[in-house]
């Protein structure tokens, strides 16, 4: 026993490690794009702006043509988003189950982090940084919020980005 709580396999616990820094890595770095810029500009909404942010992020990983054609079919997309839930299905509560301790340790995790990012007195000290890392946790409970967030990706690709002179789009 460690902690009161089951012995969890080392190799679980670096995963939820590396997972969780993996995932802060990602927010930073998405926070720093030209994308988010131009999302927090065109949308003035700091929680739509950095969920489209880390999927433009999570997308730009792909090679260019499998980039297009996830921004442009639906259903090519949710078989991505899909798999990468089922990829998380040990960490997150899941109807077809789910490992108790590991998910134990990786919501502490996620409370740390979140707390990490407030004052003694409660307050937000860098609310884009929290609200990245809120969302980044968001993606990876919920197919339906990815699918929300793929619907909002497309409408600001196909209706905001058009409206930006060529020389202000991003290339990121």
């Amino acid at each position: 026993m460690v902690g009161g709580m089951a012995t969890v396999e080392i190799e679980k616990l670096n995963t939820v490690a590396t997972s969780v820094e993996s995932w802060l890595e990602f927010c930073e770095y998405s926070m720093q794009t030209p994308f988010y810029r131009l999302a927090m500009e065109r949308l003035k909404d700091p929680e739509k702006a950095a969920a489209l942010t880390l999927l433009r992020s999570y997308l730009s990983t792909f090679s260019q043509l499998e980039r297009l054609r996830l921004e442009r079919d639906a259903e090519y997309f949710y078989g991505y988003a899909r798999g990468f839930i089922n990829e998380l299905a040990t960490y997150r509560y899941s109807k077809d189950g789910y490992d108790h301790d590991v998910r134990a340790v990786f919501i502490g995790k996620i409370r740390k982090l979140l707390n990490e990012q407030k004052g003694e007195s409660g307050a937000i000290k860098d609310y884009a940084r929290y609200v990245f890392i809120r969302t980044i946790v968001r993606f990876c409970s919920s197919l339906e919020y990815i699918l929300e967030i793929h619907d909002l990706y497309k409408e600001f690709l196909f209706r905001e980005l058009p409206q930006i002179p060529e020389s202000r789009r991003p290339r990121d």
